[in-house]
């Protein structure tokens, strides 16, 4: 059985700002941006155990994009996979780390 992959309305504004960002320099970028977080989310959701967790305390886990300097961050909540954050590599760290508050 699958778990359901829900976003939080912070990683939706996180993909909607960095597809807005790719869209500014390239439509194709910003198209397969878009293609890229979908197949990060498809990876996530056939083997939710199988990305590294880097929050001990909560079991976050990250799942890197492909193409694309992003992490996906989520966790595994009973028959859910909460995705919390997508962000770009250089970003704080701290900032993600807020959102498990």
């Amino acid at each position: 059985m699958s778990l359901a992959v829900i976003l939080t309305p912070e990683a939706k504004a996180d993909v909607a700002e960095a597809a807005k960002w790719y869209r500014r320099h390239s439509a194709l970028a910003a198209d397969n941006f878009l293609i890229a977080v979908g197949v990060a989310l498809a990876r996530i959701e056939a083997y939710p155990t199988a990305h590294v967790v880097v929050d001990a305390g909560t079991g976050a886990r990250r799942a890197l994009m492909r193409k694309y300097p992003h992490r996906v961050l989520y966790l595994i909540d009973g028959h859910c996979l909460v995705v919390f954050a997508v962000m770009h590599h250089r970003r704080d760290e701290l900032t993600w780390r807020e959102r498990l508050i």
